[in-house]
């Protein structure tokens, strides 16, 4: 099974989200996502969107600033979804591979994004305020 992480990095507000605009896989291509990348072999999924953010958004964090807030398993891959507040200055952040960051409202997200952080992200959001639930579980086909 493939697993992977995706993360949703929010300024301390909540009122923007950095997303991430893929150029691969192919189903994902044009697409906003959050930040993340496949877990290694050797990796704890905490670990992965460490890693990932550090490659990808040149952002340094550290494990216990990352909330785990659901889980996507299919037949073949896994996802774990983690928010993090970001409470330094947006100018440290910057593209670090071919795909493109950027912040975006998080409460008026654009047409091009995975059809899924269309409620991941208030998920996420309600998980930072309010805390009322552990994590969710959502199974796919």
């Amino acid at each position: 099974m493939k697993m992977y992480t995706v993360g949703f990095i929010f300024n301390e507000d909540l009122s923007q989200v950095l997303l991430i605009k893929k150029t691969h896989p192919d189903w994902q291509k044009g697409k906003l996502n959050g930040v993340g990348g496949r877990i290694k072999p050797e990796e704890e999924s905490l670990g992965c969107i460490v890693r990932e953010v550090a490659e990808e958004a040149g952002l340094q964090t550290k494990p216990e600033s990352w909330i785990y807030f659901a889980k996507m398993k299919g037949s073949e891959q896994s996802v774990d979804f983690y928010a993090h507040v970001y409470k330094e200055s947006a100018g440290a952040l910057v593209s670090l591979t071919d795909e493109e960051i950027g912040w975006f409202k998080s409460n008026e997200l654009p047409d091009f994004v995975i059809d899924n952080l269309r409620w991941l992200i208030p998920l996420a959001i309600d998980k930072l305020k309010n805390d009322t639930f552990h994590h969710c579980e959502i199974e796919h086909k």
